[in-house]
């Protein structure tokens, strides 16, 4: 089994990127999380390059497939199929209600590369340490069980084991992770949130509904922490949808459309002139030279 980097979203860098471009931290937030789709959607249209990409849960699982190199087209097809059963197998234990094994499944169908050293885009990925409380990021070994740790909603889905760790979902410490996102070497960071409420409202009425609130409720005072490592946070109007609302993908993946599109100007200038611009200032200098060079010519 692969063992996680030794490192937490509070220590040294888990690796260094040299690519252009910037980095992405993608929340956790079940069928939210579409939105992070068309984030992705947005920049593609544009070519923003992107230099790394971190995720916590539904956020590990999209960044990762669109690192692995795997076509957004195809990506966005098989999450308007997607459906709680196609990841999760109701298996009623003392530590979960769900086994997530099926996750893994899909990431085998889904994803072009299986292996983190093998993602065309760097990523690091986001758990929970259950023994100590720590976020692990891996950035290194099989993506297949990273992931399944980070998506193990405490309460909903069995924690996971890797090594000697009994790992859980990555949003219990690193909402949006930003952190992991700075430490793979990226200049510029852009934090897409889609929060964590469950999109009821009211007294809760199940299990799922107290913890995510729970959750969610603890989260809330981590808002700073997260958001100071990033450059922008985009928030994709997703708040009216629950966490298990698959069959409105396409309303989330617009949404998160619609916040990258409002923030483009401001990602623009987050990478500075353009290819052509630069292009066009160089030519400029290289003809005031000329000029120079003619009138000092032309005055002896």
């Amino acid at each position: 089994m692969a063992s996680p980097h030794d490192a937490s979203l509070n220590s040294g860098p888990a690796a260094r990127s040299e690519r252009a471009g910037l980095g992405l931290a993608l929340g956790g937030g079940f069928s939210r999380g579409f939105a992070h789709l068309g984030v992705l959607q947005v920049l593609e249209e544009n070519h923003i390059p992107i230099s790394c990409i971190a995720g916590t849960s539904v956020g590990s699982i999209l960044g990762a497939a669109y690192a692995s190199g795997a076509p957004l087209a195809r990506i966005i097809a098989t999450c308007r199929k997607i459906r709680f059963k196609d990841i999760a197998r109701w298996r009623v234990s003392r530590l979960g209600l769900a086994s997530n094994h099926r996750l893994g499944d899909l990431i085998e169908q889904v994803f072009e590369s299986k292996r983190f050293e093998d993602l065309q885009i760097p990523m690091a990925v986001v758990a929970t340490d259950l023994a100590n409380g720590e976020p692990v990021v891996f950035t290194h070994g099989n993506l297949s069980e990273a992931i399944r740790a980070s998506c193990a909603f405490p309460g909903l889905f069995e924690p996971v084991k890797i090594g000697t760790r009994c790992l859980a979902d990555g949003g219990l410490v690193a909402q949006v992770p930003t952190r992991a996102a700075r430490d793979l070497g990226a200049q510029h960071v852009i934090a897409v949130s889609v929060g964590l409420e469950d999109g009821h409202r009211g007294a809760p009425s199940n299990i799922f509904q107290v913890v995510s609130r729970a959750v969610s409720a603890a989260q809330k005072h981590q808002l700073e922490i997260w958001e100071r490592h990033a450059d922008l946070v985009l928030r994709p109007d997703v708040q009216s949808f629950a966490w298990d609302d698959f069959d409105r993908a396409d309303e989330a993946i617009e949404a998160g459309a619609k916040a990258a599109r409002r923030a483009l100007p401001r990602i623009q200038k987050m990478l500075g002139p353009s290819e052509d611009a630069q292009a066009e200032f160089q030519a400029r200098l290289e003809a005031e030279a000329q000029s120079y060079l003619w009138l000092a010519e032309a005055s002896r």
